[in-house]
């Protein structure tokens, strides 16, 4: 199987917020919302959305960002990866491993020396998937909402 893996562009908004759409179901996000978001992902450095075309079909995407540590000797650094979609009409044919194992490789090619994910507790699939493709359950991962002031 082959895939193309290529950095998203603001061009491709309307896409990523179908794509994301269809991870859960969920009804997409507002175009004025998603561009307000678009423009402070932008403003990250070492964040880049990923889009994955099969046959130049839109079929996933996903996310990487590099961060640098002082908890190792030297400098480090190390991956989040987030927001792993597949759309539903093509999982389990082992597009989201592909994906997977090309965010991994552009994570070892940007010096990290991890890659790290949050995955919720209700998705055993995906904690499976996970597993499969060599992560391990490193500690328990939190969560604080916070109010936000008016």
């Amino acid at each position: 199987m082959s895939l193309d893996i290529r950095v998203a562009s603001c061009e491709d908004l309307p896409l990523l917020v179908e794509l994301y759409a269809q991870m859960d179901g969920d009804s997409p996000l507002p175009m004025n919302s998603a561009a307000e978001i678009w423009n402070a992902i932008a403003q990250v450095p070492n964040y880049q959305i990923y889009l994955t075309f099969q046959n130049q079909e839109p079929v996933g995407t996903f996310s990487l960002l590099y961060v640098p540590t002082m908890m190792h000797r030297g400098y480090h650094k190390f991956a989040v990866l987030d927001a792993v979609t597949v759309i539903p009409r093509v999982r389990g044919q082992g597009i989201g491993s592909l994906m997977m194992k090309a965010a991994l490789k552009l994570s070892a090619e940007a010096g990290c020396y991890k890659v790290t994910l949050s995955s919720n507790l209700k998705r055993h699939g995906a904690h499976q998937f996970y597993q499969a493709l060599g992560f391990e359950q490193h500690g328990w991962s939190f969560k604080c909402v916070v109010q936000q002031s008016s």
